[in-house]
């Protein structure tokens, strides 16, 4: 890119970090530039013990020129960003728990440091340092490379298109030109390395999977390079629960389900160390984070890989409340719609049947253009009715709901095959399609089965696409599943088959001695009733009902008390 684009980044940033609401005490004690969050980057990068004082003085009033400008907002509460929470609370005048750095740590070991540090002179004292243990270990060291060193600015600008054409459409929290001009700024030399890369790194692996002409030794440099550098940050920071949400994200896609639940676990509780829940401060121009939608994005991922794992979600106590605004080419509303649909039947909530069956005639009546969302659908689908089937012993599934669950596995498997062709590895590409198979073999029934021969074509088209061991491994168990079907409708086909049979022979009957009470010839019983000839093939007219309750005495069984 020219130099004009190059020098003009970091001008406009600049411009808008200086109007930030309050600084933090460390930077106002030293004069440092403070871009108010918590911690900013002045402490992170001279490892300062960031923190700000709720000041109650009152402030001096300005000059008339100042006081004319009704944009410039009263900064004299000394909080950092507005929070939904105090819009709450000035609405209703309702009150709010404090969710706070204060209240969250008072029972740490910060805390008296922290106030020894506020009595005296923080200047003299940079960080607190607290023997957490006896300091024997090694710490971690990051890794000695650049990213910026790694791939080149070409090479990471292509990696940025095709994660924001693919990954970004579903999982929106990151603001795109801020971002590519963080990277031209990063790449020009302007900047050391910093605790954005972690950002950096983790949009370039995701956009190295998705990028089929992404050499592969490249691809693993990156993907180490990102995983080395999380691994050792200290960043307390939104930036950190961005890397951590694409850090989740890539091991969904390479790795074991357990590796990619824990690291959401990770990445829940990054969120509530850093407090990020609590502030509202998405919409500050040149922020490369939209801290709102990363909070509904990462608690949307958690709880989708909880739910698909079979483990429990990581709660999260927070006051944002605004659900996330639609934008063009942008499907992140629909993702959270789909996971507060989730969320409402919670393990821990009582449901019936009944819901599970209008969660997915709801998530049927759901429509959206991206294929990302379409697998989710899918997937969302199959956990509902696999619930569903769980609690159907004694309540049958309506056929409605069958035909619907069919019709979204049918539409993901669909979007699957699509997603293979171009060769993109969505996670839910082969568990869906494998999942659908499973379902069409549990329901058992013709409409399901009709479908079972595309799905397992669907699924041996995405393994000759993305060939790997997995993947022969699930085909095989799958084609295994099939055959042992297939027998069981055999045996059983035959037991049908052996039923209808014509078997004349003659039959010899032993004859029927005399009744009590009957001579041997006597044709008609003492109830006055036709006893026809049990050799006769002519039992039309015979009255069955008269014959069984007929006074028999064989069959009168007294009573002998004792």
């Amino acid at each position: 890119m020219d130099e004009p684009q190059i020098e003009a980044e970091p001008s406009e940033p600049r411009s808008i970090r200086q109007r930030v609401r309050s600084a933090c005490k460390p930077c106002k004690d030293r004069k440092k530039r403070c871009n108010g969050e918590n911690p900013c980057d002045t402490c992170i990068g001279f490892e300062y013990e960031c923190y700000y004082v709720v000041s109650s003085r009152k402030r001096r009033k300005k000059d008339e020129s100042v006081a004319t400008r009704p944009d410039v907002p009263d900064h004299s509460s000394g909080s950092t960003f507005p929070t939904p929470a105090k819009l709450e609370k000035e609405n209703h005048s309702e009150p709010i728990p404090p969710h706070n750095w204060v209240s969250r740590e008072e029972y740490s070991g910060n805390a008296f440091p922290k106030i020894l540090m506020g009595r005296l002179d923080p200047g003299q004292v940079d960080r607190p340092a607290i023997p957490w243990n006896l300091g024997m270990g090694q710490e971690p060291q990051g890794p000695k490379q650049d990213i910026s060193r790694i791939v080149s600015l070409d090479q990471m600008l292509a990696l940025v298109d095709v994660y924001f054409d693919t990954v970004h459409q579903v999982f929106g929290f990151i603001n795109k030109q801020p971002f590519v001009d963080t990277i031209v700024h990063r790449w020009s030399g302007h900047s050391p390395p910093n605790s954005g890369d972690i950002v950096l790194s983790g949009v370039a692996a995701l956009g190295s999977l998705f990028n089929a002409g992404c050499p592969p030794a490249l691809r693993e440099s990156i993907a180490n390079f990102a995983k080395g550098l999380l691994e050792t940050t200290n960043a307390h920071s939104s930036l950190e629960v961005a890397a951590w949400l694409l850090r989740t994200l890539y091991l969904r896609i390479t790795s074991q389900p357990h590796a990619a639940w824990i690291a959401s676990c990770t990445m829940m509780h990054t969120i509530q160390a850093t407090d990020i829940g609590q502030i509202s401060d998405s919409n500050v121009d040149g922020d490369i984070i939209d801290k709102e939608r990363l909070v509904w994005v990462s608690r949307a991922s958690n709880c989708f890989i909880s739910r698909e794992y079979g483990r429990p979600t990581v709660e999260l106590e927070t006051t944002l409340v605004s659900f996330p605004t639609s934008r063009p080419g942008d499907f992140t509303h629909d993702l959270v719609y789909m996971y507060q649909l989730l969320e409402r039947l919670h393990p821990d909530k009582s449901y019936t049947a009944v819901d599970d069956e209008a969660e997915i005639a709801e998530l049927s009546s759901f429509r959206s253009d991206s294929d990302g969302i379409i697998l989710f659908k899918a997937h969302l689908g199959l956990i509902l009715y696999r619930r569903l089937q769980s609690r159907s012993v004694t309540a049958s599934v309506s056929s409605e709901t069958v035909m619907s669950v069919i019709s979204l596995g049918k539409d993901g498997v669909d979007a699957a095959l699509r997603f293979a062709k171009r060769r993109q590895p969505w996670w839910h590409v082969a568990n869906v399609t494998f999942q659908f198979v499973c379902m069409l073999l549990v329901i058992d029934t013709n409409t399901s089965l009709q479908h079972l021969g595309s799905a397992m074509n669907a699924l041996q088209t995405v393994a000759e696409y993305f060939p790997s061991r997995s993947l022969s491994k699930a085909l095989g168990f799958l084609r295994t599943l099939v055959k042992l079907t297939c027998d069981r409708k055999k045996a059983e086909l035959d037991f049908l088959e052996e039923s209808l049979k014509d078997k004349s022979r003659v039959t010899n009957l032993e004859q029927v001695g005399p009744v009590t009470g009957m001579a041997r010839n006597e044709q008609r019983p003492s109830g006055g009733t036709f006893a026809p000839n049990l050799n006769s093939e002519d039992f039309i007219n015979f009255d069955w009902d008269a014959f069984f309750k007929a006074d028999i005495p064989v069959l009168d069984y007294s009573v002998i008390d004792p």
